[in-house]
């Protein structure tokens, strides 16, 4: 589904932050992605919802060579990807539902449709009782789960997610690293950025390791995994 082949970014004549990055993800795949802060992360998401090319390299995805597509054939990838930020980017004036309901609307669906998706979802994340109300009202945590019910709804290919369960106690944590696992198990390529080692150790998929701009792909329990926390 995705593969990198001696990609390098970096901004303007700065260095490079990522460095002859190469890997491939199989579709149904699941991976962690970790570092220490400043080891490209972001970057490297930021390349993998295209939200920027690269300096250098190659990257296919979905059986496309990325740098040859035109903006529609682009706009037509991302349809593909769900993404969770970590500042949920959640629009001030909709109301959770209507966060949530968006892409649906953009994609045609019947109001029928989108209205039974959408509240069975927000029951499911503890929000049944916050559907019309606006995120500025909602907890951290409340509009995290806003976001992420956002990023699934559409069941996407591709589901990229940066520090999903970080503002969340440790029961909806758990019910949505859950939710995650069941969307995978049903098919949907996933990569979650986390500085989390417990929730590593305890789900125990491969780990994509950063680290001074390159990129191995480890076991949970091998050493590199350890090590880049402590860094």
């Amino acid at each position: 589904m995705i593969k990198f082949e001696y990609v390098g970014l970096r901004y303007g004549v700065g260095p490079e932050i990522l460095s002859d990055v190469s890997f491939e993800l199989e579709p149904g795949s699941f991976h962690f992605l970790i570092g220490p802060s400043g080891a490209g992360k972001t970057s490297l998401m930021s390349l993998l919802y295209l939200g920027q090319r690269p300096t250098r390299g190659q990257i296919s995805m979905f059986d496309n060579n990325i740098g040859s597509l035109n903006r529609m054939q682009l706009a037509d990838i991302r349809k593909r990807i769900g993404i969770i930020f970590q500042d949920f980017r959640l629009l001030p004036h909709m109301s959770a539902f209507e966060n949530v309901a968006l892409p649906l609307r953009i994609m045609g669906k019947p109001e029928r449709e989108i209205r039974n998706n959408v509240e069975e979802l927000l029951q499911w994340v503890g929000l049944g009782d916050h559907m019309n109300v606006l995120p500025s009202t909602l907890s951290g945590g409340q509009q995290q789960r806003v976001a992420i019910a956002r990023a699934i709804i559409t069941r996407p290919k591709l589901l990229l997610a940066d520090e999903p369960t970080g503002n969340l106690d440790d029961v909806i944590g758990l019910r949505l690293m859950n939710l995650f696992d069941q969307l995978n198990r049903m098919g949907t390529t996933i990569v979650i950025a986390t500085h989390n080692l417990q929730l590593i150790e305890k789900y125990k998929f491969p780990c994509m390791v950063l680290n001074h701009g390159s990129l191995e792909i480890s076991s949970p329990t091998d050493k590199a995994v350890s090590q880049s926390f402590e860094a």
